[in-house]
């Protein structure tokens, strides 16, 4: 390794990291690695060490380091290889590798090492400054990354899963366009007279009524596969996807029925019930709104459909369209016909069942 050589020491040392960030050293030589400490742990950085791949694979699950600097050739498991287990095995997170290797390396070496999740490379033996400086890069990356994993968990809070879903589908290598046309299944759920029960209630208590209503609601949705595209009011609108969309839409219809009555009465008042409308059908997926506000959503008359059979629905009734039912033939849902329904915005009745949970 070269040592330190026309750079001042004290210039060296200026920009030391000063939050300790872990940094793993894997290396079959123990010299290489004691050369590491003599050169990392003075710029504020903790090194923890292994000798093999298996031992590197053991440690970064025990100690969870902030970046990884790998030797290539190791008898056994080599770098390539440990790289390969890392990125198979932890999908969600991201710890930069940069190899380090003392053989010959030509354009495949390093494009395979990159192809399969390396970060860097560094010729042994290494400059110091280098070193330090292509790390410092590294955990600067690192640290974007992080934040936006935080950022991203903290806007889930108050974003819908929907937009953050397709904006990252929009904005991902999956290219996904908005405007995009496909076939969903729509569920809303509308709790059944709140205006009224809601007119004398003091908003504390009206707040605090429909956090626990919605709630239950929203985790019976997720539970079956269900989106949450909106929450509005007292209404809840879930979507549908994939092959056994109206299954998992009319099962979940039942489970929230069968949740809400699990509630019992609120503050001893009459109890509260919902009404389901569900329909399946084409929507259009895209964004709506302005340059400074803007939602990503399903919009279409097989939305509106839906909207209104919930709207028409008694309390713990489901309703649903031929559309949905065409495509529960055969899977044990027991309903019964309610015959043409006039919905507001139609221009006929259509076809509407009745779900028997």
């Amino acid at each position: 390794m070269k040592r330190q050589s026309s750079i001042d020491n004290h210039q060296f040392n200026s920009e030391r990291y000063h939050v300790e960030k872990v940094i793993l050293a894997v290396d079959d030589e123990p010299i290489n690695l004691k050369l590491l400490e003599a050169v990392l742990i003075p710029e504020g950085y903790v090194l923890e060490t292994a000798l093999n791949g298996e031992e590197a694979l053991d440690r970064f699950k025990s100690v969870s380091p902030d970046l990884i600097l790998l030797d290539v050739m190791m008898p056994g498991m080599d770098g390539y290889q440990v790289c390969e287990r890392i990125r198979a095995d932890s999908p969600l997170s991201y710890t930069p590798i940069i190899f380090l290797t003392a053989m010959k390396t030509d354009q495949r070496d390093i494009v395979h090492g990159l192809d399969i999740g390396g970060d860097d490379y560094i010729r042994k033996p290494f400059d110091t400054v280098e070193l330090v400086s292509r790390i410092r890069s590294a955990l600067r990356v690192k640290d974007l990354y992080d934040k936006l994993i935080l950022t991203k968990a903290e806007l889930s809070r108050y974003v819908s899963l929907s937009t953050m879903e397709m904006v990252e589908k929009t904005t991902s290598e999956e290219g996904i366009q908005v405007g995009q046309t496909k076939d969903v299944t729509v569920l809303f759920s509308d709790i059944r007279e709140f205006s009224n029960i809601a007119e004398n209630m003091i908003p504390g208590e009206v707040f605090e009524m429909l956090n626990l209503y919605l709630s239950k609601q929203i985790k019976v949705a997720e539970d079956h596969h269900g989106i949450i595209d909106k929450l509005t009011g007292d209404e809840v609108m879930a979507v549908f996807e994939g092959a056994t969309m109206v299954q998992d839409a009319l099962t979940c219809g039942i489970a929230i029925v069968k949740a809400l009555r699990g509630l019992g009465p609120y503050r001893g008042g009459d109890w509260i019930g919902a009404g389901i409308g569900i329909n399946t059908g084409p929507v259009y997926i895209g964004s709506i709104g302005s340059e400074t506000v803007k939602d990503y959503t399903v919009v279409g008359n097989t939305v509106n459909i839906a909207a209104r059979l919930c709207g028409n629905a008694k309390r713990f009734q489901i309703i649903f369209t031929e559309a949905t039912r065409k495509l529960i033939e055969g899977k044990q849902f027991r309903y019964n016909p309610l015959g043409k329904t006039s919905l507001k915005g139609l221009n006929s009745p259509i076809e509407t069942f009745e779900l028997i949970g």
